[in-house]
């Protein structure tokens, strides 16, 4: 009785022929990459100045990726000075690009009474409070100096409006912040710096010409790089701040809503506040900038957009370069190994193996170079991390796209030497000296 076939199984008789062929398939690609792997290796010098083009593509794009990823996770983590639902009207663009306009440049400062005459006018938010910056001030006690502290001048409310704890001691009060008492609190990184293995509460450091007392320390923040290190904030009374360096310049004014919910409306009824309690008309644009962690982000979302267009032009045009180095030696690969060709066309190699042999080649060589690129790019991560203190990380996808890309640079440009080895006449290429 003969043995029934299901439809659509194969005989088994034909099984074994199936797999001889793609074992014959596969044995003929792995012959291929490990010739591939020989002729790399003994040109050394010379592929590696082909893949030039190719390695500087892949390393812009890995390297740029990996920072603005740092940079985006830095601004996420506490958005510079702004704790949650807090935005902040102020004289300056937060960021400018340029020169300011005239415009920019004639607008008046903001007072500590404007500040104080918006938290009466704006009962809609939770606190209001002003705040001035000094940067890289010299701190210092008996035997111990800080040179780089960011001295912070404010009101009680700056430590929740700026998302920063209190970890030992108090802040100063109202009272105190008016007044101009003579206290500090300062951060982890100040500790560490002038009290190293002490505890500072109550006692006393210099600043400028006048003697502070330490009154509280704030909670370890960790650095960010788009704005300095927040451990390294002295904060002190807001009038004591204009006595020790001028009260000419413009305060910034924080502003924090009741819920995250109302921060758009709590904006606008701030804006329109302060425009009245700046004397500005209808007709006149707002003399002053807010700023909050959204406009934060959509700022620098715009920003890493721009780097990415550019950066991915000059990616283009180095893998452009490198596609034509791939395609200038896998052809002088093929005038230098026309003999051979010859020789194994003569013994029978198809059309289609010689094909695939100088394919796979240019392939390889492509991804070597996509290879050094993104090792070159991990390098510059690890550079960014510990040099410049920017948490940068190489997210896959860009891996996977630079080596996709590399190998399909050489796949595009390396067709047409391949087909062009693959048409040789067996007799003719024999010939050749």
């Amino acid at each position: 009785m003969s043995e029934a076939v299901l439809p659509g199984a194969t005989p088994a008789a034909l099984r074994p022929a199936w797999r001889e062929r793609l074992s014959r398939g596969v044995q003929a690609r792995t012959d291929d990459l490990r010739l591939a792997l020989a002729t790399l290796s003994g040109h050394k010098l010379r592929s590696f100045l082909t893949l030039l083009g190719i390695v500087i593509g892949v390393f812009t794009v890995v390297a740029m990726m990996a920072l603005l990823d740092g940079l985006q996770r830095s601004l996420s983590k506490t958005m510079g000075q702004l704790g949650a639902n807090v935005f902040q009207i102020q004289k300056w663009p937060n960021f400018n690009f340029g020169p300011l306009s005239a415009e920019v440049l004639a607008r008046k400062k903001i007072t500590v009474a404007q500040a104080l005459a918006l938290r009466d006018a704006l009962p809609e938010a939770k606190q209001v409070g002003p705040e001035l910056w000094e940067n890289a001030k010299e701190m210092s006690v008996p035997g111990n100096i800080d040179q780089g502290v960011q001295v912070v001048g404010g009101t009680p409310e700056f430590f929740t409006n700026s998302n920063l704890a209190v970890a030992t001691g108090r802040t100063y009060n109202e009272g105190e912040a008016l007044d101009g008492a003579r206290v500090v609190v300062i951060g982890a990184a100040v500790v560490d710096t002038l009290f190293p293995g002490q505890d500072p509460i109550g006692q006393r450091v210099r600043l400028g010409r006048l003697d502070l007392q330490v009154i509280g320390t704030l909670e370890r923040q960790g650095g960010i790089p788009l704005d300095g290190n927040p451990d390294n904030v002295a904060a002190i009374p807001i009038s004591l701040f204009g006595e020790i360096y001028g009260t000419s310049r413009s305060i910034n004014v924080s502003v924090m809503a009741k819920e995250h919910g109302e921060m758009a409306k709590v904006q606008d009824l701030a804006i329109s506040a302060f425009r009245r309690i700046r004397g500005l008309s209808a007709q006149q644009e707002n003399d002053f900038e807010v700023f909050s962690n959204d406009s934060a982000r959509a700022m620098f979302d715009d920003l890493a957009g721009k780097v990415n267009l550019v950066m991915f032009v000059i990616c283009g045009f180095s893998l452009l370069v490198g596609g034509i180095g791939v395609m200038n030696i896998m052809l002088v690969a093929v005038a230098e190994r026309t003999r051979e060709i010859g020789l194994r066309k003569a013994l029978g190699a198809r059309r289609s193996r010689i094909l695939a042999q100088f394919v796979i080649e240019a392939v390889v060589l492509a991804f070597c170079g996509g290879v050094i690129g993104v090792l070159l790019g991990y390098g510059m991560a690890a550079v960014g991390r510990f040099a410049m203190d920017v948490p940068a990380t190489v997210p896959p996808w860009a891996v996977a796209l630079s080596l996709g890309v590399s190998g399909g640079i050489g796949l595009l440009f390396g067709i047409y030497p391949a087909a062009r080895a693959s048409r040789l006449d067996p007799a003719v290429a024999l010939r050749d000296e």
